[in-house]
């Protein structure tokens, strides 16, 4: 279980305390197919993503003032330092922004401005720069199932405009779509968390229920370019059939989750769905800063 206490954030700042319990709160998440403290993957672990949130944490804290190209290709070389692997590059491309512009809000003085208002002057003032510090960041990282692309491929130089390379990702990646559509889909499962926690529900199950919702209505799009659109369709199939087979907790709900959560569990771990995990660790920040701030998205 993860608990905060004065030994834990002795050095961080509130942007870090909140990146690194978004990350610490998402991976300790009893969610179906992902790393959590009962189940990993051959080469990625729980203790990996806890080392991770660690890091990533003090990079934002270090980095948060200037551009947000240095803050993302900080936090991933944080990361690779420290777990030696990709946990979080997703999340990182996400967290980045929305913490940005949360400092933004929050240093104003009579919050004329909206946390969705900041984030699209953080993401609107992006430059070359930015772009070639991103692409730097996602090659650090190496994340998986990327392909090809015929235009502007990671694999490429960097082109001018990252959020023109975000807009042509959108279309297959679920991470570019948030910088394409001013993050529409975190903050609203930051809604989302916010009404399951108003119930009195303890937050790992929040995330875990979370989690199986928005599996059942989208493709992950992780899965999506691993292993094609007719598996992250079969995917999304199978975690409806666990939100019809009972209600949540209940005793045919859990039978049917541990089912599906064994389908994702293949070898080579092709069916993590590790988009879907980027976002939830994007809503949890949300929910978190509205929580302890009273922001207005």
């Amino acid at each position: 279980m993860v608990e905060a206490n004065a030994a834990q954030w002795s050095g961080y700042g509130p942007v870090g305390r909140l990146v690194k319990l978004s990350i610490e709160l998402e991976c300790s998440a009893i969610k179906a197919g992902n790393v959590h403290p009962h189940a990993g993957f051959h080469d990625l672990s729980h203790s990996d993503f806890l080392l991770a949130a660690d890091s990533i944490g003090q990079a934002m804290d270090a980095t948060v003032s200037e551009r947000l190209g240095v803050m993302v290709l900080r936090c991933v070389d944080a990361m690779m330092t420290s777990a030696k692997t990709n946990t979080s590059l997703g999340t990182i491309l996400l967290l980045a922004p929305l913490a940005k512009s949360l400092l933004h809000v929050t240093h104003q003085i009579h919050r004329k401005v909206t946390w969705i208002d900041s984030l699209h002057a953080v993401l609107g003032e992006l430059s070359d720069r930015d772009s070639t510090d991103i692409y730097q960041a996602i090659r650090l990282a190496k994340p998986g199932g990327l392909g090809q692309s015929e235009e502007m491929d990671i694999a490429g130089p960097a082109p001018l405009s990252i959020m023109d390379a975000m807009r042509v990702a959108s279309s297959r990646d679920d991470v570019a779509l948030q910088y394409a559509t001013r993050f529409e889909l975190v903050f609203e499962i930051g809604k989302r968390l916010s009404i399951y926690r108003q119930t009195g529900a303890h937050w790992l199950d929040c995330i875990r229920r979370m989690q199986i919702e928005l599996l059942s209505e989208r493709r992950d799009s992780l899965i999506a370019r691993k292993q094609g659109v007719h598996i992250a369709d079969r995917v999304k199939d199978e975690a409806e059939s666990v939100m019809i087979a009972g209600a949540y907790g209940s005793p045919q709900f859990e039978a049917a989750w541990a089912q599906f959560d064994g389908y994702l569990r293949d070898e080579l771990h092709q069916r993590n769905p590790g988009t879907v995990a980027d976002l939830l660790a994007a809503g949890i920040f949300v929910c978190l800063a509205n929580e302890s701030e009273s922001i207005e998205a």
